[in-house]
C-alpha cells in the first residue's frame, strides 16, 4: 500500500512540473511560483531528488524573469548540485546555461564563459542538440559584448548553418545583425535584422522584436536612411511600451497577491477583536495601513513607468546628433588598428616559437660534424639534408599560414587526416628523440577531424616538443587514438618528469594567460608561449584538452577534436 501511494505522488509531481512550466512560459509568475513551491514540498516529503531539482531551477527562472539575477543564481546552483549528484546530464546542461545567463547579465564574463562552455561540452557528448545551439548562441552574444568579433562570428554562424527552432533562429539572426553592424557591414546587418524581426513577430517574441528593431534603427541611421531609422525606432518604442505595461501588470498582480494575503490575515484578526471597541479601532487602523502601503506600491510602479517612457522619448532625438557619432567612429577605427597591431605582434611570436625546434635540430647536427668519421660522413650528410628539408618545409608552411593571418587571426576548418599530421610532426622530432635516447611509439588509427590544418599542426608540434623537452634519456613518448559518434580523442603520453600541482594549475589557467616555463631535462629553455597557443587554437576550433600529470611519473595530454567524415 505504501508503494502505491509513493508512485501516485511521483506521478503527481510530474503533472505539477508540467503545470509550473506552462505557467512560467505564459509569464504567469505568481501561479508558477506557487506550483513550483508545491512541487518542492511534495518532492521533499517523498525524497524525490529529480522533483526537488526541478522546483529549485523553476524558482531560479522566475527570479531570472524578474531580473533578480543574484537570487536566481542561488536557486539554480542548488539545483545543479542535486543534478550532478544524480548524474542527470540534460538537467546539468540546462542549469549551467541558466547560470551563464545570470553571470552574463551581471557582467561577470569569465564566469559566464565557463558555464556556457561546460554546458556545451555536456550537450555535445550527450547529443543534446537544442542545448548545444542555445550555448553557441549565448557564447556568440558573450563574445559580442567583449568585442571579440572573430569568436562571436564563429559561434553565431555555427547556429545559423544548423536546423534550429524559430526562437533560437530569431535570437541568432539578431546577434548576426549586431555583429555585422560592429563590422560596419550595414547592408548585411539590415538583411539579418529584417529576417530576425519577421520571425520574432511571427512567434510573438516581443522582447526579441523590440531589440532587433532598435538595431535596425541604428543601422539605417548609419547609412543616412533617417526615415527608416525613425520608423524602426517607433516600432522599438511600441514594443517596449507594451512590454513595460505587461511588466507593470505583473508587478501589480504581485502586489495584489501580497495585499490579499495581508487582508486575509487582518480578517482573522478582526474576527478575534470584534468583542470590544478598542479592538475594532485597531482593526480599522491596520486595514488603513495596508491600504496606504498598497497605494504607495502602485505610486512607485507608476512613477517607474513614467520614467521609462521619458527615457524612450529622449532617444528619438538621437538621430540629429550625427556629428557626435563621427567622433565615436574615429575612436572605433583607432581601436581596430590597435587590435590589428596586437594580432601581428602575436603572429611574429608564433613564427619565432615554432621555428626554434627544427632549427635546433640542424644546429645539433652541425655541432657534432667534427666528431663524424669518414665512413659515417655520407650518412651524416643524408641526415643533414633531411633535416634541412624539414626546416624548409616548416618555414614554407608557417610563412604561408602567416600570410593569411596578417589582418588578424582567422580559423579555416577543413577535413584533416589526423594521424598523417601526427606522423609528419613525429618525423620532424625524430633526430632530437634519438639524441636523447627517447623511444617514439605511434599506434596509428585512421582518424578524420574538422580543424584548421595549420593550427592543428601547431597544436601537435607544441605538445610533442613539450614531451621531448621533459622526458629524460631512456624514456618513451606514446601516441594513441580513440573515438565516439561525434569526437576523435588523441592521447600523447610520456614517462618524463611530470608536473607538481602549481605547474599543472598554471597550464590549466585562463585562456589568455601565458604559463610558467621550466627548463627541460637537457636544460632546454622555453617561453611559455607554446601552451598558450595550444589552448587558444583548440578553442578557435571547438576542441578541448585535458591534462593528467604526476611529478616524477610523466604527463598525458588528451585532446578532443570534432569528428569529420572521410571525403567531405
Amino acid at each position: 500500500m505504501k508503494t502505491t501511494k509513493n508512485q501516485k505522488s511521483i506521478f503527481y509531481t510530474e503533472l505539477l512540473f508540467i503545470k509550473s512550466a506552462i505557467q512560467y512560459v505564459q509569464s504567469d509568475y505568481l501561479e508558477s511560483r506557487n506550483s513550483y513551491e508545491e512541487l518542492f514540498n511534495i518532492s521533499k516529503e517523498i525524497h524525490n531528488e529529480v522533483g526537488i531539482a526541478r522546483a529549485l531551477n523553476g524558482r531560479g527562472l522566475i527570479h531570472l524573469g524578474r531580473e533578480l539575477f543574484n537570487e536566481a543564481l542561488i536557486e539554480i546552483k542548488k539545483a545543479l548540485v542535486i543534478n550532478r549528484k544524480i548524474a542527470h546530464q540534460k538537467s546539468i546542461a540546462a542549469n549551467l546555461l541558466n547560470i551563464g545567463i545570470c553571470y552574463q547579465e551581471l557582467g561577470e564574463w569569465e564566469d559566464a564563459y565557463t558555464a556556457y562552455h561546460e554546458s556545451y561540452k555536456i550537450s555535445i557528448r550527450n547529443d543534446l542538440e537544442i542545448y548545444a545551439l542555445m550555448d553557441m548562441n549565448r557564447l556568440g552574444s558573450l563574445f559580442l559584448e567583449k568585442n571579440q568579433l572573430d569568436s562571436a562570428e564563429y559561434y553565431l554562424l555555427k547556429v545559423y548553418d544548423s536546423k534550429s527552432n524559430q526562437w533560437e533562429k530569431s535570437y541568432n539572426l539578431s546577434g548576426l545583425t549586431e555583429l555585422e553592424f560592429k563590422k560596419e557591414n550595414y547592408t548585411k546587418a539590415i538583411e539579418y535584422g529584417l529576417k530576425s524581426f519577421e520571425i520574432a513577430k511571427e512567434i510573438g517574441a516581443k522582447w526579441d522584436a523590440s531589440e532587433v528593431a532598435l538595431k535596425l534603427s541604428k543601422t539605417y541611421e548609419k547609412i543616412n536612411l533617417l526615415q527608416k531609422a525613425l520608423e524602426y525606432h517607433k516600432i522599438h518604442k511600441a514594443y517596449s511600451d507594451s512590454l513595460l505595461n505587461e511588466e507593470m501588470n505583473h508587478e501589480i498582480n504581485w502586489a495584489e497577491l501580497q495585499q490579499s494575503k495581508a487582508e486575509n490575515e487582518q480578517l482573522k484578526v478582526q474576527k478575534n477583536l470584534l468583542s470590544s471597541d478598542k479592538d475594532r479601532n485597531q482593526l480599522i487602523i491596520a486595514l488603513l495601513a495596508s491600504l496606504v502601503l498598497f497605494l504607495v506600491i502602485l505610486a512607485l510602479l507608476y512613477r517607474r513607468h513614467i520614467r521609462q517612457k521619458e527615457k524612450y522619448n529622449q532617444n528619438l532625438g538621437a538621430i540629429n546628433r550625427q556629428l557626435a557619432d563621427k567622433k565615436l567612429q574615429i575612436e572605433k577605427q583607432n581601436e581596430e588598428l590597435k587590435q590589428i597591431n596586437n594580432a601581428k605582434n602575436r603572429l611574429f611570436s608564433i613564427l619565432s616559437h615554432d621555428l626554434r625546434s627544427p632549427i635546433n635540430s640542424v644546429k645539433q647536427l652541425l655541432e657534432i660534424r667534427g666528431s663524424i668519421s669518414e665512413d659515417d660522413n655520407e650518412k651524416f650528410m643524408n641526415r643533414l639534408t633531411q633535416e634541412v628539408g624539414n626546416v624548409n618545409q616548416q618555414i614554407n608552411r608557417l610563412l604561408k599560414w602567416a600570410n593569411t593571418q596578417m589582418d588578424g587571426f582567422k580559423t579555416n576548418p577543413k577535413v584533416v587526416q589526423l594521424e598523417k599530421t601526427v606522423d609528419e610532426n613525429l618525423n620532424s622530432i625524430k633526430y632530437i628523440a634519438q639524441e636523447k635516447g627517447i623511444e617514439l611509439k605511434h599506434n596509428i588509427a585512421k582518424s578524420f577531424v574538422y580543424m584548421d590544418p595549420e593550427q592543428l599542426n601547431i597544436i601537435i608540434n607544441n605538445l610533442l616538443n613539450n614531451s621531448i623537452k621533459f622526458t629524460p634519456t631512456g624514456g618513451f613518448i606514446e601516441v594513441n587514438y580513440s573515438q565516439n559518434d561525434t569526437s576523435i580523442f588523441l592521447s600523447i603520453e610520456d614517462n618524463g618528469i611530470g608536473m607538481d600541482q602549481n605547474t599543472l594549475a598554471s597550464l590549466k589557467g585562463e585562456l589568455n594567460e601565458r604559463s610558467f616555463s621550466r627548463k627541460g631535462t637537457a636544460k632546454e629553455i622555453g617561453t611559455g608561449l607554446g601552451m598558450l597557443l595550444v589552448k587558444q587554437f583548440l578553442t578557435f576550433n571547438n576542441a578541448f584538452i585535458e591534462i593528467e600529470s604526476e611529478e616524477g611519473k610523466g604527463t598525458r595530454f588528451i585532446l578532443t577534436f570534432p569528428k569529420a567524415t572521410e571525403g567531405i
